[in-house]
């Protein structure tokens, strides 16, 4: 909220950012869940409807069944789906995020990073192929981390701390990146900013928690936390040199 009072022309490029982070979101979603949900599950379910076509009380017992089978598999294809379509988009706008942290870092240190608050469709075109294996290697990441949660007892708080840091570092890596064009070196950076990462990360973990919503809010709320980091890093920085 301080950011968006005090740095100039940001809550127009934050618009900008909604606008096409929630595009890439809903078009990834939309085509990974029509795109399985024709190919694979609806044979499947046509399949399911002809084995309970008897007549009888066992009968409609398994078709009952067989409906509950088909409702959930739909409602964890649609969770898993928008859960890549996050993880996807996040990569994708990661160029738009370096931006505004740019744009972030300019304001407070008098327009040293402006270079780097430009956000061109040109550039991020190019980029689009390391955005993915960005994407692929998280998505592998919060798969181990949901193995985890396997681990009787303190399985579920692993999950949630790892993938808040994995959330944590989409937050803050935008950040270490504009710090480190500026010629900060990245290892000295990341100290201290632990628990930060992990803080920054929470939110989102448990906004996943919450269907539909929570899934419709995430791309959002990443945004924002992109922008607050940046400006609670900076802040912290002035107050470490005062």
């Amino acid at each position: 909220r301080q950011a968006l009072r005090e740095v100039p022309g940001l809550k127009m490029f934050l618009l900008k950012g909604f606008v096409l982070n929630y595009t890439i979101f809903v078009a990834v979603a939309a085509l990974v869940y029509y795109g399985i949900f024709f190919l694979l599950l609806q044979p499947y379910l046509v399949q399911l409807d002809e084995w309970a076509t008897g007549e009888g009380f066992l009968w409609d017992v398994l078709a009952l069944l067989l409906g509950l089978v088909a409702w959930l598999t739909q409602l964890m294809l649609l969770a898993a789906t928008l859960m890549f379509s996050l993880l996807i988009s996040l990569a994708l706008m990661s160029m738009w995020f370096e931006a505004l942290a740019a744009r972030v870092v300019a304001h407070c240190r008098g327009g040293v990073a402006e270079g780097r608050g430009r956000f061109t469709l040109l550039a991020w075109l190019a980029g689009i192929g390391a955005a993915l294996r960005e994407s692929l290697r998280l998505m592998v990441l919060a798969f181990a981390a949901m193995l985890l949660g396997l681990v009787p007892v303190v399985g579920p708080l692993l999950v949630i701390v790892i993938d808040g840091y994995l959330l944590g570092w989409e937050v803050r890596d935008p950040y270490l990146v504009v710090r480190e064009v500026l010629g900060e070196e990245r290892k000295q950076l990341r100290k201290g900013l632990m628990l930060w990462t992990v803080q920054a990360g929470l939110l989102p973990v448990f906004l996943a928690m919450i269907p539909i919503l929570g899934w419709a809010l995430l791309p959002g709320v990443m945004i924002y936390l992109v922008a607050g980091f940046a400006w609670r890093g900076e802040q912290a920085l002035r107050e470490a040199q005062a």
